[in-house]
């Protein structure tokens, strides 16, 4: 579990309220607010979710990352599994687990790009540098909403934004055009 030093008191999604502070201090003392380092304590989290397109690399003029934001809007915490697979075949090239709290937000990144651009609260292990695929968003319980973006940068340590671009998300074993609770 994380301690209280890995969470970001200056970051911007560290609150300012006194009370606030203490109800996350309080979660980080318990374990129950931090990354996940033993998941199979842990419900199983099965596949809830496709994002269609990620992209994350260093290597170029123009970099990229990919930020995948999960809400839990179960009434439990939720085990969430983020899984960035290669683009050809079943190989996942990275992976980042949360134990995330109800009404809780966390961004689960390709690889770190500074705060100002985002702050992400899980980073892909190992990061990701010259990646292209997609991403499978996997969570204990069904009730999560997600979202996704590539962030494109240029400079070697991303200092200037070029563009985001969001990606399509689909349910996970569903087609595109698939209407809600139709069978494939």
């Amino acid at each position: 579990m994380s301690k209280k030093s890995d969470q970001k008191p200056n970051s911007p999604n560290w609150p300012s309220n006194a009370l606030a502070i203490h109800g996350i201090e309080r979660q980080i003392q318990l374990g129950e607010l931090g990354e996940i380092k033993l998941p199979e304590l842990f419900p199983i989290a099965s596949p809830r979710y496709l994002v269609t397109y990620m992209n994350s690399q260093t290597g170029g003029r123009i970099r990229s990352s990919t930020v995948v934001s999960v809400t839990n809007q179960s009434a439990f915490r939720n085990f969430v599994r983020v899984a960035f697979y290669w683009g050809l075949g079943n190989q996942v090239a990275g992976s980042c687990n949360y134990l995330i709290p109800s009404g809780y937000t966390i961004d689960f990144g390709s690889r770190q790009i500074p705060g100002e651009i985002t702050s992400l609260n899980c980073v892909s292990s190992p990061e990701l540098h010259f990646h292209e695929g997609r991403v499978v968003v996997s969570s204990s319980y069904p009730q999560i909403a997600v979202s996704s973006r590539v962030i494109y940068t240029e400079g070697e340590k991303d200092s200037q934004m070029l563009s985001i671009t969001d990606s399509k998300i689909v349910t996970y074993g569903k087609g595109n055009n698939q209407a809600p609770g139709a069978e494939v």
